[in-house]
């Protein structure tokens, strides 16, 4: 009974350290999450065309550019790792997934936006710069078309956007579904990948009429940023529906691509039916242009040659961003002379009492300036005087706000000061002397106080002496005393 006893009092008290140790761990992991704030940012949104300019009518395949507006309420406490989600209308679609950084005119990244093509979210995290810029705000734009799995053409289309105060409403007229024209010989399009943007896949359809061409061949030439997957090339005999669905039939081999010096041929011979090309290129920006363009040419004998250049879709997105911030520039004085001081040394407190910044000096025109300062009430406190000068903790208070971005402050120190206590004696008997007469001079010799005299218990007494090297000499002696005016230094 007894080694048992022990040992569950053993196993208890170890259960309970680790419940101690555990405890504790918990305790000093707790992570604040970041915190979404939704699209209550967002304040304006419009839809623009390829020139920039607000639209509500488009075309059936048009490119649209959601363009949004933001901003931040000073009053909104944003952190780092914050975010900003929303999510486009189900009607639009994007060519791929987005990643981009939205960034002030200096450089300075104030978030990172994604934007995912399957759910159409988008996402912007804020980086640390909202925690240093007030009057935060920016504009969001992505280039979307619609989506051709719900919208059908020739209709009026109502596209819900988020907002601020929940959502607003944008009535698009939306053209008609061009059909195929039966003469058509030569057509081409082409599309960003949705997982990778540096890939295009392009298709062409040949010959959807089905006239007779003979000794057909078809030129590719590939545009700008763009280099050419010889191998992804592809090409087959088939037939198209009404619809523009292709089906296949037999390969056109690839002995009978070339390649040439800006893109590649494809010999079709005697063409009396239709064809499908297809082929890839890859990016030489990393797909980060907005759209990329590539050139068809079909040529025969007896044939009017047929040219038609396509551009991709538009895709992509961009945003841009600032904040505002303000200064504060301080002078050091000199209580009385008003003389600049260097050397001092402060510390920057925020409204929270939060401290910012430490050991900041005036430099030698006894000026220190602190920039990129966010709306705020602010303390500069000294906590280092200049040599020879009293420490005076009382804080400097400022603010940056809209209409005080650019302070200025003064902060006075007073010089350190002694005293100086002088005894007249009788040489003999070492009894005090009153009525000496005595003038304080530098050391050297110029005279700084006159007719100081000792009092009835033979003292006399100098305060407020900066540092410095001093003399008392003795313009008249007591009475019944010779003058003995060689100088007293102290």
């Amino acid at each position: 009974m007894s080694k048992n006893g022990n040992f569950l009092k053993k196993v208890g008290l170890a259960f309970l350290s680790i419940l101690i140790v555990a405890s504790t761990i918990f305790q000093t992991t707790v992570v604040k999450a970041a915190t979404s704030y939704g699209s209550q940012f967002l304040n304006t949104v419009e839809l623009l065309d390829k020139d920039g300019v607000p639209q509500t009518d488009f075309g059936y395949y048009d490119n649209m550019d959601v363009h949004y507006t933001w901003s931040i309420p000073n009053s909104t406490n944003v952190k780092a790792g914050d975010t900003m989600d929303f999510t486009l209308p189900s009607q639009l679609a994007l060519a791929t997934d987005l990643a981009f950084d939205v960034k002030d005119s200096k450089g300075q990244v104030v978030g990172t936006a994604t934007v995912k093509k399957a759910t159409n979210q988008v996402t912007l995290v804020f980086s640390d710069y909202v925690e240093k810029h007030s009057d935060v705000k920016g504009e969001l734009d992505f280039w979307t078309a619609f989506n051709q799995k719900v919208i059908t053409g020739n209709e009026t289309v109502d596209l819900v956007f988020p907002l601020e105060n929940g959502t607003t409403v944008i009535y698009v007229e939306v053209g008609e579904k061009t059909p195929v024209s039966p003469t058509e010989t030569l057509f081409k399009y082409g599309w960003v990948d949705a997982s990778n943007p540096s890939l295009i896949h392009w298709v062409v359809r040949v010959n959807y009429a089905k006239v007779n061409i003979p000794n057909a061949v078809f030129t590719d030439i590939i545009g700008a940023k763009q280099t050419l997957n010889f191998d992804s090339i592809k090409a087959f005999h088939g037939t198209y529906s009404a619809d523009r669905v292709f089906t296949a039939g037999a390969p056109i081999s690839s002995t009978n691509f070339s390649a040439t010096s800006d893109g590649f041929s494809v010999a079709l011979g005697n063409l009396t039916d239709s064809v499908q090309i297809s082929y890839t290129t890859t990016t030489t920006d990393g797909g980060k242009s907005t759209q990329y363009d590539n050139t068809a040419k079909l040529a025969g004998t007896d044939f009017v040659t047929k040219q038609t250049s396509t551009w991709t879709p538009a895709s992509g997105g961009g945003g841009e961003g600032g904040g505002t911030t303000g200064s504060v520039t301080l002078t050091k004085e000199d209580a009385k002379t008003k003389a600049t001081l260097a050397g001092a040394e402060f510390k920057l407190v925020d409204s929270k009492g939060t401290v910012l910044q430490e050991s900041i000096k005036t430099d030698t025109n006894g000026k220190l300036s602190i920039a990129d300062l966010k709306f705020d009430t602010y303390q500069l406190i000294e906590t280092k005087a200049p040599t020879g000068y009293k420490l005076d903790t009382t804080p400097v208070e400022f603010t940056i706000g809209e209409n005080n971005q650019a302070i200025t402050v003064t902060k006075e120190n007073t010089l350190n000061t002694g005293s100086v206590e002088l005894t007249k004696l009788d040489a003999a008997t070492k009894a005090t002397l009153a009525g000496a007469t005595f003038e304080l001079q530098d050391k050297e010799g110029n005279t700084l106080q006159t007719d100081l005299k000792t009092d009835g218990m033979g003292v006399l007494k100098v305060t407020d002496l900066v540092p410095g090297s001093y003399q008392f000499v003795e313009t008249s002696a007591p009475t019944g005393y010779k003058l003995d005016n060689s100088p007293v230094s102290f």
